[in-house]
């Protein structure tokens, strides 16, 4: 007889359910050879004795193995390893020649996109003023144990089957309640559908919506990805200036008796790029003109949930009686860019289209993970959540602001923004980004060079800092680098 406790070894402490490790291991030593075909394994109680484990462990093992094809269980003669493994090596097709390499292009043309720019690294492992939320923080523990748990019921099993397009109805019941809390709203689950982030929003909208041709106003600047979305699409933007009160409500006005305006695209709680909160006295006349000239509001609120103000403005849509904006919100801010979990909030004939052209790109989102979110909001962990993160990274705003104030306050202009994750800096002309970053980044540090944010031919010089991302030690030597490379020109 083998020597069956040396082959098979057991890690009480380990994740892995112990009749699975036994399955692995006779596996390994199968594929190895050690173990060959057609050898007689010990029967469920003998094995139970020599692992010192439940016979039933033992059954489960086997029937395991039994289900991949590693064994043979003949009732009347005992257990067998299989005398061929199961897994099967491809056959080739042809008597052609090996390929050595995959092929560098293909063999037929493809359409170049030549309006937007193709993807780049993210370079996360590099410390820097990255925009987004520090990884540190999220609660790491608590998404691992609602996702455990929703896996381990047994009445969750049909959720890892076909699901509702719009997302799950539990996961739309708990977030329309969250959103009418927290941001004045008056929804059902049926006004939400759930989308893989905002961005999948904004582009299902987009064609939903819209024809090429259609004119959209943006501001200027303005969201890159959001721009090219409209801009894939075949529509005119019409840019209008963005000051301190946000976008320039009177001009809209104007264009609006000029041409007929589709659509106005906003990200109205904090400007995306610049960080500047829409006036209350510019929403108000804003409904009224979309009300009075027909153009639809996509109101994004990708970053509600981190503003530093006692009192957040609540969002256009709160307002709105119309049925004049649709809503997008996103919880990769919130939790982690990882979690792909978006939103489009609209009244339910547009969701229902959404639902429909949803089915031909992503049939349904990710309802398992719907579901952790749901046990996770229900159990109040996001909300803990957000009230520990909310209060980080307002210290680390103040604490970058003041150090920028301290050491480059000739260099650099900013307004401290009420919300957000990060500052929008405007470098002074002696200071170009682009060579100013390419060479922080030689030295390990990262900084956006702004070119994404330049809406015309003058550069802006301006880029968004990152304060997220960075703990105090971490902004303190980003800063200290920052200064140095720019004080040594």
């Amino acid at each position: 007889m083998l020597p069956w406790k040396t082959i098979i070894q057991l890690q009480k402490d380990s994740d892995c359910p112990v009749y699975l490790q036994i399955a692995n291991s006779v596996i390994q030593e199968m594929r190895k050879g050690r173990v060959g075909p057609g050898i007689k394994l010990p029967g469920t109680r003998q094995m139970a004795e020599i692992l010192e484990v439940h016979r039933k462990t033992i059954v489960r093992a086997y029937e395991e193995l039994d289900a991949q094809g590693w064994i043979e269980m003949h009732p009347s003669k005992g257990t067998f390893t299989s005398k061929e493994l199961p897994e099967i090596n491809a056959r080739r097709f042809s008597n052609t020649v090996k390929q050595k390499n995959f092929a560098a292009t293909t063999g037929y043309s493809v359409k170049v996109n030549t309006v937007t720019r193709s993807p780049s690294l993210p370079l996360r492992h590099i410390t820097g003023f990255h925009d987004g939320p520090d990884m540190r923080l999220i609660p790491a523990d608590e998404i691992g144990r609602a996702y455990k748990s929703v896996l381990s019921r047994n009445t969750y099993l049909k959720f890892m089957s076909y699901v509702e397009t719009p997302g799950v109805q539990k996961f739309r019941i708990v977030l329309s309640d969250y959103l009418n809390a927290s941001r004045g709203l008056q929804t059902t689950f049926e006004n939400i559908l759930v989308t893989r982030g905002a961005q999948m929003a904004i582009y299902l909208l987009t064609t939903i919506l819209f024809t090429k041709g259609d004119t959209i106003i943006v501001g200027d600047t303005n969201y890159y990805y959001a721009d090219h979305v409209f801009l894939e699409a075949g529509m005119q933007l019409a840019r209008v200036k963005v000051d301190e009160y946000g976008i320039d409500v009177d001009a809209i006005a104007k264009l609006c008796t000029r041409k007929k305006i589709k659509a106005l695209y906003i990200t109205s709680h904090h400007h995306y790029p610049t960080t500047v909160t829409l006036a209350a006295a510019r929403r108000i006349q804003l409904l009224s003109l979309a009300e009075k000239y027909g153009f639809i509001i996509i109101e994004d609120d990708y970053d509600y949930d981190f503003h530093y103000l006692s009192s957040p403005m609540l969002p256009l849509v709160s307002a709105d009686t119309k049925g004049m904006v649709v809503y997008i919100g996103t919880l990769s801010k919130t939790i982690a860019p990882a979690i792909r979990t978006g939103y489009i909030i609209a009244p339910q004939n547009l969701i229902l289209e959404l639902s429909r052209l949803r089915q031909l790109i992503d049939v349904q989102g990710d309802p398992i993970m719907e579901l952790a979110l749901t046990e996770m909001f229900e159990e109040g962990h996001i909300k803990r959540h957000m009230k520990k993160a909310l209060l980080a990274y307002h210290k680390r705003r103040d604490f970058l602001c003041g150090l920028l104030n301290e050491k480059l306050s000739d260099i650099i202009e900013f307004k401290i923004p009420d919300g957000g994750l990060a500052i929008w800096a405007k470098f002074h002309k002696s200071v170009p980004l682009p060579p100013l970053t390419e060479k922080l980044k030689s030295q390990g540090l990262i900084l956006s060079n702004g070119l994404i944010h330049n809406t015309s031919p003058i550069s802006l010089n301006s880029t968004r800092m990152g304060f997220g991302w960075m703990n105090e030690t971490e902004t303190e030597y980003a800063v200290e680098q920052l200064t140095k490379a720019i004080r040594s020109k």
